[in-house]
């Protein structure tokens, strides 16, 4: 009985997730403007950069956002390295190796792609539980229903 409500807590999880997706994803945009904002911090500076780098990107929406961010008004015509998708601290605006895309799509793929997987494994995980639990209830019944017929003989 507590392994049928774990897996219905599963399908249920799976399902609560489907409908907050939206909710999830319209996060996103803030925390990425976020990540531009504190880019001084070393931690967040690691995050955006392999965002930017290993997806071919810069910026949230366009290599622009990063000029109204502290960061960009301390360093005038010049974005992260990971905007050239080089691994160099800086790259200039004008060399026109600048990764034009913004990387807000890019994110939002990913989280797209990995719910999208991870529901649908959640969900398939839990109703194949669900049939294996009432099956190995249905196969202990007939294995006592046998029994008993077997004892009356």
């Amino acid at each position: 009985s507590s392994g049928i409500n774990a897996e219905y807590g599963e399908i249920g999880l799976s399902i609560w997730i489907f409908y907050k997706l939206d909710l999830i994803k319209s996060s996103i945009r803030p925390a990425m403007f976020d990540l531009l904002v504190t880019y001084e911090d070393t931690q967040r500076n690691q995050v955006i950069d392999k965002i930017q780098y290993n997806d071919d990107c810069c910026g949230v929406d366009v290599y622009t956002d990063w000029f109204n961010t502290t960061w960009g008004q301390a360093h005038p015509g010049i974005l992260p390295g990971s905007c050239c998708n080089n691994m160099f601290r800086t790259c200039h605006v004008e060399t026109g190796v600048v990764s034009e895309n913004g990387c807000y799509g890019a994110v939002e793929n990913y989280v797209d792609f990995t719910f999208t997987t991870d529901m649908t494994v959640l969900l398939f995980s839990g109703f194949a539980q669900v049939i294996g639990i009432s099956l190995s209830y249905t196969l202990t019944r007939l294995i006592r229903e046998y029994d008993v017929a077997k004892d009356e003989k």
